[in-house]
């Protein structure tokens, strides 16, 4: 009898333990990914490549790392603003050099860099988020 009373205890207990899990927030797998790895944001990294086969989840987050003494910054822009690397006047300009960006929502995100010549040699980036 104690063992049948022990094994419905466990049942119940393991039970419990997947149904608190199942109700964590998607947040406590999220992902954090260093843009452009060890290079860093810098023209110097195809952007696309490193991209490619990454599967950006809501609640990921995306660090910038860049000298922030030099003219580099991190602009979200649409994809127009991708397209043609330019950036409404009144748009946000991250500056700090270590810029995290949680990517909260599902869809299309679009991130360049507004310094003169960057964006159009390569530091712009888009990313999918699932």
């Amino acid at each position: 009898m104690a063992s049948r009373k022990t094994t419905l205890l466990v049942a119940a207990a393991v039970a419990a333990v997947v149904g608190a899990a199942a109700l964590l927030p998607a947040t406590a797998s999220a992902a954090t990914y260093v843009v452009g790895d060890d290079a860093g944001w810098d023209t110097a990294v195809d952007y696309v490549a490193w991209a490619r086969g990454k599967r950006f989840k809501v609640g990921d987050t995306l660090v910038f790392r860049y000298d922030a003494q030099g003219p580099q910054d991190v602009v979200v822009v649409d994809a127009r603003g991708y397209a043609k690397c330019t950036a409404p006047d009144n748009a946000p300009a991250l500056t700090s050099g270590d810029d995290h960006v949680v990517l909260g929502q599902a869809g299309q995100f679009f991130f360049i860099c507004e310094a003169e010549g960057e964006c159009e040699g390569g530091m712009k980036l888009a990313v999918t988020v699932h």
